[in-house]
């Protein structure tokens, strides 16, 4: 019994002494990530964003720095979507066929139960070839296409009618029903 309650008092004493040293002074960590710089109309930033969709990453002389994710995150926001999950740069190769250079920013939701064709996949492309990025794009689509005829036909319109867009290095597509919301939404972003 001594010893335990000497183990505690120890591990009590090691973390008052890291406490007391860090003095909460450290740093916040640099985040990696390519951003494009965007400066949303106040009507704009009403309509379509909202505090818990867009994540402000840096900010220069008074416009906001965003990501692939921030874009990616308005159209969830803005457009009607089943449960979406994120698909992590470990899991990017499960869904696109395409080599995505480490530290390169993107983006890319799909429908967490698999029963809806909807996805929404940016990437900022300025060091990938975006013909490549665009060939993925279309052998993913084809590829859910043959996937959802058998199993949800109803899909098939949304995958037929998918919304594409590509300026200024980046790329972005989306299988909503909206496609004008995402439109909207790209051209705000990647001016």
């Amino acid at each position: 019994m001594n010893k335990i309650i000497a183990a505690a008092a120890a591990a009590a004493m090691c973390a008052a002494t890291l406490t007391a040293c860090s003095g909460g002074s450290e740093p916040a960590p640099e985040t990696s990530g390519t951003y494009t710089e965007i400066t949303l109309s106040e009507e704009t930033a009403a309509a379509s964003l909202t505090d818990e969709s867009v994540t402000e990453s840096e900010t220069e002389a008074g416009k906001t720095m965003v990501s692939c994710a921030d874009i990616a995150n308005a159209v969830i926001s803005s457009v009607e979507l089943p449960s979406m999950a994120e698909v992590g740069a470990d899991r990017i190769a499960m869904y696109l066929d395409l080599a995505i250079p480490e530290g390169c920013d993107f983006s890319m939701y799909i429908c967490g139960s698999g029963g809806f064709a909807d996805e929404i996949f940016v990437i900022n492309a300025a060091d990938m070839s975006i013909d490549d990025v665009r060939a993925a794009a279309e052998k993913r689509i084809g590829s859910r296409i043959t996937d959802f005829e058998g199993y949800n036909p109803d899909e098939v319109d949304k995958l037929n009618d998918y919304f594409t867009e590509e300026r200024d290095g980046y790329f972005m597509y989306a299988v909503t029903c909206d496609n004008s919301v995402c439109e909207r939404i790209f051209d705000e972003y990647v001016k």
